[in-house]
């Protein structure tokens, strides 16, 4: 019975030693710290630096106290940012952070605000470089109306929005569209943003019947009873 107890005891020492080990070799040895930072997908340089600047994160920081969930979190707070991944490196002590930027797809103005970028989700931010403005431009009146015609926006297939140059909204059920469509300068009046598919399905068909080649209006508010002009 003493000799168990004594393997016991030794068991429970030599348990605790390689806890503490362990615990002091992640939390307070200098041999697991930050030794790099490296951000990949940032768009310019300039953006680089900026996230590294806003991670609050310092070479020579314990590896073990880094929490990758408030650093995705703090990166999140960057509205061009649409996801990040944060790595660490137990060896080389590389703190490694891939960036997935959002895509711009539209110019979008709001009333009384600068203009922003749009993605394909809808979701309006600032670029951390120059908007481009070979993008289609979305106008609105009133917040509501913007949002009707986002709604739109990415809603309707890459192909036909690819030719809008501008669209505008006075009011969320009377969204206009400007573009070259089959080589055409058209105005679309698009209406509300109900029956999107049917309303494209419609338009398409228009064009292509031979008497509507001179067309510069469509009106397909009603898409079933379409006017052209």
């Amino acid at each position: 019975m003493k000799v168990k107890s004594t393997r016991t005891a030794i068991a429970i020492a030599i348990g605790v030693l390689v806890f503490g080990g362990g615990s002091y070799l992640l939390g307070w040895s200098t041999l697991l710290t930050v030794r790099s930072i490296e951000i990949i997908g940032a768009p310019t340089t300039q953006s680089e630096n900026s996230l590294i600047r806003s991670l609050d994160l310092e070479i020579g920081e314990k590896l073990a106290r880094i929490d990758p969930r408030a650093i995705a979190t703090r990166l999140s707070a960057n509205g061009w940012v649409q996801d990040s991944k944060v790595s660490r490196n137990w060896v080389n002590g590389k703190v490694e952070i891939l960036i997935t930027p959002r895509v711009p797809v539209a110019l979008y103005t709001a009333p009384g605000q600068p203009q922003v970028a749009l993605d394909a989700s809808g979701k309006s931010f600032k670029p951390p470089a120059e908007l481009p403005q070979d993008l289609p431009r979305v106008s609105a009146t009133s917040v509501a109306s913007g949002l009707a015609a986002i709604k739109v926006f990415t809603e309707l297939p890459r192909e036909f929005s690819d030719g809008i140059d501008r669209l505008s909204a006075a009011r969320p059920t009377n969204l206009l569209i400007y573009g070259v469509f089959s080589g055409r300068d058209l105005r679309i009046i698009w209406g509300d943003g109900l029956d999107t598919d049917l309303k494209v399905k419609v338009i398409k068909a228009l064009l292509e019947q031979p008497e509507n080649k001179s067309i510069r209006m469509i009106d397909v508010t009603a898409p079933h009873a379409p006017i052209v002009k």
